[in-house]
């Protein structure tokens, strides 16, 4: 058998300067790299322990099979949070939307959903 180990999460935009913005200022990502990858324009963000990569689409994206363009699949991804509700508190205040109230969801594990740019759905989860 082999080992798994995350290694990134990559998120396409449509305004990658902006949404790189958007996880710095409400998120507390870091960039660690911005520059180009195959003619798009690139953000590398260390986040909650993972690395975010953001791009626009790449050169020649757009002469792919649509089987090969597509992402769908990715429903969301989450972050642990020591207080749910009080993140769910800052996030609204920063009129961040509020995708799902949080919820105990069963014993031990309360989540909220949060959206980002490009209607990124996010999970803040608590667990006890």
């Amino acid at each position: 058998m082999f080992e798994l180990r995350c290694d990134h999460i990559h998120l396409k935009s449509t305004d990658v300067e902006a949404t790189a913005q958007w996880y710095c200022t409400h998120l507390g990502a870091k960039t660690t790299f911005e520059g180009s990858f195959r003619g798009a324009k690139v953000y590398y963000l260390a986040m909650g322990g993972m690395t975010f990569i953001l791009s626009e689409s790449f050169a020649g994206e757009d002469a792919l099979p649509a089987s090969i363009k597509s992402r769908l699949g990715v429903d969301h991804f989450g972050f642990e949070v020591d207080d749910v509700d009080g993140v769910v508190e800052i996030l609204r205040a920063r009129n961040v939307p509020i995708v799902e109230e949080p919820v105990d969801v069963r014993p031990g594990l309360r989540i909220a959903y949060i959206e980002g740019p490009e209607h990124v759905r996010i999970e803040l989860s608590q667990r006890d």
